[in-house]
């Protein structure tokens, strides 16, 4: 099933800083096909996606760590969580809400 994504506005910004930067070309792609896999499946093996405990979402929502790079010094990492779901007349959107786009450390 593919989800929308929906950025908040910390992740919207590092998203945004990226895709302007032409010395982080190379990670802007890796981050823009990541979030490719979490709208098709969260769980895609490249992701490595799992909880991550020290976050919560707004509302109590459980916070997962997906891997924009693997084995990169720095690597990216995005932190997200299922939903709001969003509600078309009798139809459910599934939303996965991007909360940061990080640089591991």
């Amino acid at each position: 099933m593919q989800r929308k994504i929906k950025f908040t506005p910390t992740a919207d910004n590092h998203y945004k800083a990226l895709e302007n930067s032409l010395s982080q070309a190379a990670v802007f792609q890796q981050v823009r096909k990541a979030l490719g896999y979490l709208e098709l499946d969260p769980h895609h093996p490249s992701l490595n996606t799992h909880e991550f405990t020290s976050l919560a979402g707004v509302h109590g929502e459980k916070v997962f760590e997906a891997y924009a790079q693997n084995n990169t010094p720095g690597a990216d990492r995005i932190f997200w969580h299922y939903g709001p779901d969003e509600i078309k007349g009798k139809k459910r959107i599934p939303v996965i809400t991007i909360v940061a786009i990080t640089p591991h450390r």
